[in-house]
């Protein structure tokens, strides 16, 4: 009975520890998905709504155009990045797999990952900026409002 029940605790915990590298690349899908959604300005400030966002700040047509151009550039810079990283997160789950001891690897995946991430997010910031451009400064001070209104409603 003992040696039945040692025999079980290995299985158990070699069970465990192959899991390890999947709830790892889980935990990243969750970021990538949060990186995901601000591979556009969709995930960025009020832009995710833009036909509110349209009535809201009483938009031109042209306006919106450009926004929705910013948007789908600021997306097609971003998605080479985004491929890194779903890519980066199998590397990850497959270097611990073939050696678990070799954690210098991972991190060195996981570096590139951050990396890629930081790039995406300075993209989004960037494509932000010229949005913020497009809008007038009296839609700008709306914008500004509309902003501190939704954030004390998730306070």
């Amino acid at each position: 009975m003992r040696k039945r029940t040692i025999v079980i605790l290995a299985i158990l915990a070699t069970l465990a520890l192959a899991a390890v590298p999947f709830v790892y690349a889980q935990g990243f899908h969750r970021h990538q998905m949060n990186a995901d959604s601000m591979g556009g300005l969709r995930g960025m400030m009020f832009f995710g709504h833009l036909h509110r966002v349209q009535k809201a700040l009483d938009l031109s047509d042209a306006q919106v155009e450009q926004l929705k151009t910013i948007a789908q550039q600021v997306h097609e810079q971003n998605a080479p990045y985004r491929q890194q990283l779903r890519d980066g997160r199998l590397q990850i789950a497959q270097a611990l797999l073939a050696n678990p001891n070799d954690l210098a690897a991972a991190q060195a995946r996981i570096d590139q990952q951050t990396t890629a991430e930081r790039t995406m997010k300075m993209n989004v910031l960037a494509g932000v900026s010229k949005a913020l451009n497009v809008l007038t400064p009296d839609q700008r001070a709306k914008a500004s409002q509309f902003l501190a209104d939704r954030a004390a409603r998730q306070k």
